[in-house]
């Protein structure tokens, strides 16, 4: 049987369109997902982004930067510790900020949504967390009695670690 030379120009279409789809597939999977809920996915399980909310502003967990999530994932999944469970302070509206004592140029205020605190129950935790948080990539971190603040601000120095209350050394520096 001859089969005529349109016919393996046709098949050659179909199964580089039909690859191509594939691939087009697989690459949405791995980006992030929004879902119903204010839940993300960020290459791990879904995140429910109300535990980062500002306590006066419903659904202003929204705003945190998916890079920052990502890297909380990679300490939650390095350390075995319940790090979303664990979030004192993500988004913080100026009034909020104001009440609880932060920083006027916090990199916790809305919009810009690239810090958390994290509960330590025990020191080992905080000084556990501090370490990984280095190693992940973390490049900024609060060191407090009971909570490590972390955040990307890539506006502020770099390689710092401080301490509470503001102006007191940490008590654990990843960074020397």
């Amino acid at each position: 049987m001859v089969k005529s030379s349109n016919q393996h120009i046709y098949v050659g279409l179909g199964t580089l369109s039909i690859l191509m789809i594939g691939a087009f597939v697989v690459y949405r999977k791995s980006k992030v997902k929004s879902v119903k809920n204010r839940v993300v996915q960020i290459h791990q399980r879904p995140i429910n982004l109300s535990v980062f909310d500002s306590p006066d502003i419903p659904d202003s967990g929204n705003c945190m930067d998916r890079q920052l999530i990502f890297m909380l994932q990679q300490l939650e999944a390095r350390t075995g510790y319940p790090i979303f469970q664990w979030i004192n302070s993500g988004a913080r509206s100026p009034a909020h900020n104001k009440k609880v004592g932060g920083a006027s140029k916090s990199s916790h205020l809305i919009p810009t949504c690239i810090a958390v605190d994290i509960k330590a129950p025990t020191t080992y935790i905080r000084n556990h967390l501090v370490s990984v948080a280095r190693d992940i990539g973390f490049k900024r971190i609060g060191v407090g009695k009971t909570f490590v603040h972390l955040d990307t601000d890539e506006t502020k120095s770099q390689y710092v670690a401080w301490g509470y209350p503001s102006g007191t050394p940490a008590e654990v520096n990843p960074f020397v």
